[in-house]
Formats: C-alpha cells, structure tokens, sequence
C-alpha cells in the first residue's frame, strides 16, 4: 500500500426496514506501525464548514476512530465490547454508546477493506443498528 490513499467510509443507520447512508469520500495518507493500519484525512463539518482532521487506526479486532479539534472525539469498537465516548455538537455534548457485534478486516497490498456492526445509543436511549465499512484504496491504483 502507497502512504498516499483514497478513502471511502460509509455509515449505514438501519432503521424500521429501512437504510439511511452517508459516506465521506476523500484522500489521505496511509502507513502501518506495530501491525496497525493508520490513515490521517481531513474532513469539513457541513453544518460549520469547519475541517477537522482525523485519525482511523484499524487492526483486525479494532477500529479506533479519532477526530481532533473543536469537535474532537474518541470513538472505539472492539467485537462484543459496549465502548462510550463524549460527542460533541454545535448544540452541545452527547453521550454516544456503541455496542460492537463484530469487526472485519481484509487485507491485500492495494486494498484494506473493514466493516463494523454495532448498536448505537445516544443519552442512554438505543437509537438503531449501524454498519460502517470502510474502503482504503492506493491512489496510484485507481
């Protein structure tokens, strides 16, 4: 894998029989350090217009995703593991609870594939089931 990557992460609320997406597609850099994936991207928050940068370190039991700055935050999901972390809003602070089911990782020398399932809850009330997947491409390979 190249340091420079495209990135796709995509969040899949499932709600009621029906799937509400959002996907942030951008580019960033890659490297792996003691057996773990890094990519460090940027992101705008489309409510401010802020850009934040961000932090995904994945293995293939763990996705630690890390958002620095006004908005920072410390997202967790292990397999089996309910992890909390403080959300911060433009309207104030959330308390955001994922309950990971499982964490897959695939690996081949263009291409890191990852994919969580867990439950959200927000302020202790259960919101849905969620999916992330997550698509690490070389730049130079597409």
């Amino acid at each position: 894998m190249t340091n420079k990557v495209f990135l796709s992460i995509k969040g899949i609320q499932h709600e009621f029989g029906e799937d509400g997406a959002t996907e942030v597609i951008t580019t960033g850099n890659y490297y792996l350090k003691n057996g773990k994936h890094y990519i460090l991207y940027d992101e705008v928050i489309p409510e401010t217009g802020e850009q934040i940068s961000n932090t995904l370190k994945m293995t293939d039991n763990r996705i630690d995703m890390i958002k620095h700055g006004k908005f920072g935050t410390h997202m967790v999901f292990e397999p089996n593991t309910k992890n909390m972390s403080l959300y911060p809003t433009p309207y104030g602070m959330m308390e955001v609870c994922f309950n990971t089911f499982n964490v897959q990782l695939e690996e081949t020398p263009e291409e890191i594939r990852v994919q969580t399932e867990y439950a959200l809850e927000i302020n202790d009330d259960f919101i849905s089931d969620c999916t992330i997947e997550i698509r690490v491409h070389a730049k130079d390979d597409i």
